[in-house]
């Protein structure tokens, strides 16, 4: 047997198990109440799978200032999650930085972005017009200016903030489908879970059994196609909220007033739904940019998704944006976090250039 446990040894130094390193750029958020960087950093640093080959994920934060100092050159993929600082970037190294981004993905790297990192990666948000509005808002403005244009879509996307909505625009249903964001800003609260339609042809769902699957929205855009791209994910054919939307997930609009003899009732709930005008529309996209792949979400797979649940919203003396927020859910059962991160490994890899008989398992 000694021979044999020698033989084995010998086989094994003379041909080493291969172990291909992927290396990821996270873009970071300074807010910390945005989750879906670390997320993002959980889900990847350090995760490996063997398919012929061993491969790994190694992953580091970037900054704004290391990708206009070039640093992206280290690495394979950059990621840009679910973030809202574009308007850091309006500056004059704003043409900078959009360069070496493009730069890197027509040279070979892989970009996957997910909610804002889908906007940055568009030609842009459609205009205020073509979403029934007169007026760019301010974050709507900052988000179009940011846009690097690899993906050929426009951002089908709102942004308000409900103070401005009330006090500039004089129209509390200005804020849009953002509300699911503003109105809820706790983790657990914010946004919605749905069943998207799913594209089982293309690489990142190929073999999974299911024609939809379960995603977490966060008031991310839709998307629409303008060139050659592979659609990845469409909304639900009902839309999110509005006089013809679920019922269970529908909201108000709410008017920001201040109440003297109510000190801690700082909103009023108006009598009609918000709007969204997302059913049917892409949510996720794949193409090619020069020599780079990229893959873009409205939705965010690194969140965690629950079942069921239904928003109910109470006008009371203690209405705040804060705390319990605007609008609260009840009945609802938690999935595992990690219920789609295989979705988020999948596309990481994908836009790495792995082979797709190569990719992730799906989970």
């Amino acid at each position: 047997m000694k021979w044999m446990l020698f033989l084995i040894v010998a086989i094994s130094t003379c041909f080493p198990s291969q172990e291909v390193v992927i290396k990821i750029a996270i873009l970071d958020s300074a807010i910390p109440s945005f989750t879906s960087p670390p997320e993002m950093m959980e889900i990847l640093d350090g995760y490996k799978w063997h398919c012929n080959k061993t491969y790994r994920f190694e992953a580091d934060w970037i900054t704004d200032f290391e990708i206009i100092a070039g640093k992206l050159k280290k690495y394979d993929v950059v990621v840009i999650p679910g973030i809202g600082k574009e308007f850091w970037r309006i500056n004059k190294n704003l043409s900078l930085w959009k360069k070496e981004l493009r730069s890197f993905v027509a040279n070979g790297g892989g970009y996957f972005g997910v909610c804002g990192g889908a906007n940055i990666a568009s030609l842009g948000l459609l205009p205020p017009s073509q979403r029934g509005w007169k007026h760019w808002t301010m974050w709507e403005w900052f988000m179009n200016e940011a846009a690097i244009g690899i993906v050929p879509v426009y951002s089908y996307q709102d942004m308000a903030d409900p103070f401005a909505s009330c006090i500039i625009w004089k129209n509390p249903f200005r804020v849009g489908f953002s509300a699911y964001v503003w109105y809820n800003l706790s983790i657990n609260g914010t946004g919605i879970c749905q069943y998207c339609k799913i594209n089982n042809s293309h690489p990142i769902f190929k073999g999974y059994e299911n024609n939809k699957r379960l995603m977490r929205w966060v008031a991310g855009p839709a998307l629409i196609p303008v060139g050659n791209v592979s659609i990845l994910a469409w909304f639900p054919d009902e839309n999110i909220s509005g006089k013809n939307g679920n019922k269970s997930t529908s909201i108000h609009a709410w008017r920001f007033s201040l109440h003297p003899k109510e000190p801690f009732d700082f909103w009023d709930m108006e009598n009609r739904l918000i709007e969204t005008h997302l059913a049917g529309k892409p949510a996720g996209m794949a193409c090619k940019y020069g020599k780079g792949r990229v893959i873009i979400f409205g939705h965010h797979p690194e969140h965690p998704v629950w079942k069921g649940g239904e928003i109910y919203e109470v006008d009371n003396k203690f209405n705040h944006l804060f705390g319990l927020g605007l609008f609260r859910w009840r009945d609802r059962k938690f999935l595992p976090s990690s219920y789609n991160w295989w979705i988020v490994r999948r596309c990481v890899a994908w836009v790495a250039g792995i082979n797709e008989k190569e990719l992730p398992p799906i989970e």
